[in-house]
């Protein structure tokens, strides 16, 4: 216990001095580029908010994309992170929480490779030295400071958690190298795999991924090994790991099955979750980038950056350099250790997962290579077009997460070795056994100065190696973001009210608005979250539409009228103008272009300078309004004519109309016709058809009268005739 509670605070201390200065501004700050780690930082408050608060599951949120909310299943909630920093948050804060988090998980995801390396250090006879902890710790040390690892401290929570992974690949090894005389499937065993299994997808689902392909690479390899040794076993024992591994997806399918049905059931329903190979092809790791320096070292950071500039992402998705010192050591290895099972099988699945991480096509440089006109491919290619659900994946430079594992305990095989080496040369009395698997060349020269400095060597050994890693990996001082709320939002935390806000600019998702909420808890129109919303209402109702795409949309209605009652459906209160987050240029011109549109003459409540804060205005009477539903292609322009608008599909399409109010209304529809093709446009109430509309080559006005209706909303479908859609450029109420 000493022991494990001296490696502990000794990968404290290195991740305390590797990630400084975040140990000086806990309570003040975040590490990071100030994107991706708000939205995390905003995980940790709603597993709170959810939990204590309201009570309710964290995997769905009606604080985002007010008024319907949005699912989080797909978000990366990291939820184990939430849970665990509970009593810190409600203690001393989320910043101190979000901290803690980086010092804990970069502290036991060192010390898990070091328990990893150090079980396979102990079961290879052939590199069993008297002091195998410090090449364990070591290899820790590869795994848990690598340039991946510090790389996604920019703002991904869910990735720089690395606790897991290890502690599940060191019981799954356990439990297919088990000794014969143990039970056949060993239930402890099965079930402590699965629950670091279930541990690591409360963190992230793609480490779930690597770990599914890891046991599945890992039995192929068993396997092929059983069948060399087929005359010496029977079928049962040949098959044991392979009951071993269904065992352990039994109990983790069971336990995890009440958010997984509902994720697979949810994937098959949306095909906009599905990445698309063209995000794979980017976000895939470059071959030199395992060999380019690291773009956040103190001194050669800025030159690295110069060449990593050519590949196809950004800096937290392509910094996967591997280190000069770790491929050296493992090169050693490799060449000396190679008829060793251990150095075959890592070496094995360290190269295969590069290979992975290099996604489907061969890139060198930002560039793909090509056989002649054909894109060299990969095998994940293969995956991607035979693994279920493998789609919904986009970032595959990540699966480094393994390979630097992997390259951690074949630096401790290789420390181990040059260990063993020291001990035999240094000592006469060594047993014969060892003294002769050593090089020749290397046991000539048992000199007197060899003799005298046997505890430097010794020491040598591995403190050499840990100086040069730790010096490739250095990032000190490491980027923080500071957290500043506006004064404005931090009264609106005292207000018990309920309502939503409008933090503009909103024409792109982004982070801060999702700071901000951790204060002022209010609804939020639009947020940024890991995947799209579907049913976000933004784009689709007029006002919102405007400051969400910065231009107008085919609904024609004046704003300043359908504001008052627009705001009044969404409840929303006030509208924001952060101008940090949109400096002087067209995006500011548009956004101020759009808001006054909706507010004419309106002054701002509140202006410090940075935010601008609008109270919206009452509603005094209802205005019937339009909003887009289902079925709608994207805005474009016409292919053939100058015209913009969208297209009616032949799958059907909706069209909203709200507070009809029982009066009569005319709907005035301009349809653009390029040939000489008539169609048919029927036109329904819900299900009731109301009239046809003859759509003619050209510009035409079509008008169509609504009878009076009560209902607060009506649902206007239009149907095709044929296989063609209808273009349209306006849609108006008269």
């Amino acid at each position: 216990m000493k022991r494990h509670l001296i490696v502990l605070i000794l990968y404290f201390l290195l991740t305390i001095a590797m990630t400084w200065p975040i140990a000086n501004h806990l309570t003040t700050a975040i590490p990071g580029d100030g994107f991706d780690g708000w939205q995390n930082y905003w995980n940790l408050w709603w597993v709170r908010e959810a939990m204590l608060v309201q009570g309710n599951t964290p995997y769905f949120t009606d604080h985002l994309y007010a008024p319907n909310g949005v699912s989080l299943l797909f978000h990366t909630l990291n939820i184990f992170n939430g849970l665990w920093t509970l009593p810190i948050q409600l203690n001393f804060g989320l910043t101190v929480a979000y901290n803690s988090v980086v010092l804990i998980s970069f502290t036991l995801a060192g010390y898990g490779a070091y328990l990893l390396s150090l079980y396979v250090l102990s079961t290879s006879s052939k590199f069993t030295t008297r002091n195998p902890y410090p090449a364990a710790f070591v290899g820790g040390l590869v795994y848990t400071m690598s340039p991946f690892h510090m790389a996604h401290l920019l703002g991904h929570m869910q990735v720089f958690s690395l606790i897991w992974p290890p502690f599940y690949i060191l019981w799954l090894l356990r439990t297919f190298n088990q000794p014969s005389n143990r039970p056949y499937l060993d239930l402890p065993n099965l079930i402590l795999c699965a629950l670091f299994l279930l541990l690591t997808t409360l963190v992230a689902l793609y480490h779930t991924l690597y770990l599914l392909i890891f046991s599945t690479l890992t039995l192929i390899w068993i396997l092929g090994s059983h069948l060399k040794e087929r005359k010496s076993m029977s079928w049962l024992q040949l098959l044991r790991p392979l009951w071993q591994l269904l065992g352990i997806g039994f109990i983790f399918g069971l336990i995890t099955s009440p958010l997984l049905a509902p994720m697979a059931l949810n994937a098959n329903q949306r095909p906009d979750l599905e990445t698309g190979l063209t995000q794979n092809i980017v976000l895939s790791a470059d071959l030199l980038a395992f060999v380019t320096p690291s773009e956040l070292h103190p001194l050669w950071g800025e030159w690295a950056t110069s060449i990593a500039n050519n590949f196809t992402t950004t800096t937290s998705e392509r910094l996967i350099f591997a280190g000069f010192t770790t491929l050296l050591l493992t090169l050693f290895i490799i060449i000396v250790g190679w008829r060793q099972k251990w150095v075959k099988y890592w070496t094995f699945i360290s190269l295969s997962f590069m290979i992975l991480a290099l996604g489907p096509y061969l890139h060198v440089n930002g560039q793909i290579i090509s056989l002649g006109d054909w894109p060299l491919p990969l095998p994940y290619l293969f995956l991607y077009h035979t693994v279920p659900f493998i789609d919904l994946t986009r970032s595959l430079s990540r699966y480094d997460l393994i390979v630097m594992l992997g390259l951690g305990v074949l630096v401790s095989l290789a420390i181990a070795q040059l260990q063993l080496w020291v001990e035999t040369v240094l000592e006469p009395a060594a047993e014969d056994g060892f003294r002769q698997a050593q090089p020749a060349w290397f046991r000539q020269n048992q000199s007197t100065w060899f003799r005298q400095n046997q505890q430097v060597l010794k020491h040598a050994c591995y403190l050499v190696p840990t100086g040069l890693i730790l010096f490739e990996f250095l990032v000190v001082p490491y980027p923080m973001s500071q957290v500043e709320i506006p004064v404005f939002f931090e009264t609106l935390g005292q207000d018990s009210a309920e309502y939503t806000i409008a933090e503009l600019p909103m024409n792109w998702d982004r982070p801060t608005p999702l700071l901000h909420q951790t204060v002022h808890q209010k609804r939020l129109l639009t947020a940024y979250t890991s995947r799209n919303n579907p049913s976000e209402l933004a784009w689709r109702t007029p006002v919102l539409q405007h400051w969400r795409y910065l231009r107008a949309d085919i609904i024609d209605q004046s704003l300043a009228e359908i504001a008052p009652t627009i705001f009044y459906d969404f409840n929303l209160r006030y509208i924001t103008l952060d101008y940090w987050q949109m400096p002087p240029g067209p995006e500011r011109e548009a956004t101020e272009k759009w808001l006054y549109a909706a507010l004419p003459d309106q002054s701002p409540m509140y202006d410090d300078g940075r935010l601008k804060v609008y109270q919206a205005p009452p509603k005094t009477e209802t205005r019937p309004y339009m909003s887009l539903g289902e079925g709608w292609s994207d805005y474009q322009n016409h292919p053939n004519l100058s015209e913009s608008g969208r297209f009616i599909t032949t799958t059907g399409t909706e069209l909203f109309l709200h507070h009809p109010q029982n009066q009569s209304l005319t709907v005035a529809m301009t349809t653009v016709g390029s040939d000489q093709i008539d169609s048919t446009l029927h036109v329904f109430i819900d299900d009731t058809s109301l009239t046809s509309l003859s759509v003619q080559s050209g510009s035409t006005v079509h008008k169509f009268e609504l009878p009076p209706i009560a209902a607060n909303w009506v649902n206007l479908k239009f149907q095709v005739d044929g296989n063609k859609p209808i273009f349209v450029s306006r849609v108006a109420l008269e």
